[in-house]
């Protein structure tokens, strides 16, 4: 099962979430280290092991799924977490340059590798730059289900540009980093929403040959005002059994709702541009009332 959205729509929150389920495989920081070694996903079993450990490792104190920025201890480093796995994704000739040649033969057995290593039933992933794959996905892993994640873009566009790595990360639709388009004299907001819109109709277009039954929709906002319900309606989605030490597991989490922080702290001029920019995907969404 792949993970799609937009970076910042809580899409790490859930993938994390999921990998905490027994039977879920999944790539690991050590493997990104040895893209051609899925079976070191064997380590993926000292975290089944672990469940307070991964907790604590996985999400912060303050609920934040995403915690690869921050420098942290070696005995928490040298515990596997998932990752996104592009280098796995890259050895499979997935790069998204024209002149690479996908591998769909070793995408599969590479995952099927993951899965018998890790002891699991079904492989998840989240990786932003899959929203562009899912015909390659598909094409690989017919029978592959999605969850499809969205957040309102408002928000998107604000938690963009407070993280550290947005600055120099390289945004496909543009080609070069929201560094260099704030050097060429274009709008640092306009960068940030308009990449929730490009990702959400990349991720759309591929989907849109995905059988219903394989496809699931699913709002930020629902994930946050009821967690635990919501996290096991996409593991039956999937295929995972509800196993209550998963579900109590699920319980110690925190799912802090930061969606409406945009409101207070961006001026209305700022949130005018976004909304400008944005409009029909929000009005689309559900997000805005068509004016």
């Amino acid at each position: 099962m792949f993970i799609l959205g937009p970076a910042r729509s809580g899409t790490s929150l859930l993938f994390k979430a999921l990998c905490l389920h027994p039977q879920a495989a999944w790539i690991s920081n050590w493997m990104i280290r040895a893209p051609g070694l899925p079976q070191l996903a064997v380590l993926n079993r000292i975290s089944r092991r672990l469940p307070d450990q991964c907790r604590r490792c996985w999400f912060d104190d303050r609920g934040n799924a995403y915690v690869y920025g921050t420098r942290r201890p070696l005995r928490r480093r040298l515990l596997p977490m998932p990752a996104e796995g592009e280098p796995v994704f890259r050895h499979c000739g997935m790069s998204g340059s024209d002149e690479a040649e996908p591998d769909l033969d070793r995408l599969r057995r590479t995952i099927a590798a993951i899965r018998h290593a890790a002891g699991g039933q079904v492989f998840v992933n989240k990786r932003i730059a899959n929203n562009r794959r899912v015909p390659l996905l598909a094409a690989a892993l017919p029978d592959a289900k999605f969850v499809f994640l969205c957040r309102d873009g408002r928000a998107v566009a604000y938690s963009l540009a407070q993280v550290d790595w947005w600055p120099d990360d390289v945004v496909w639709w543009y080609g070069g980093t929201p560094r260099q388009w704030a050097a060429e004299g274009g709008d640092p907001w306009e960068i940030c929403a308009r990449n929730w819109v490009e990702e959400l109709r990349a991720a759309e277009r591929g989907l849109a040959a995905v059988p219903d039954t394989q496809r699931l929709d699913l709002r930020y906002e629902d994930l946050i005002r009821d967690p635990v319900r919501t996290l096991e309606k996409i593991a039956e989605f999937a295929g995972l059994a509800a196993t209550g030490t998963w579900l109590e597991d699920l319980t110690r989490l925190r799912y802090p709702d930061r969606n409406e922080r945009w409101r207070s702290a961006l001026p209305p001029h700022t949130i005018a541009r976004i909304s400008g920019i944005q409009h029909a995907e929000l009005v689309r969404h559900g997000y805005l009332e068509e004016s």
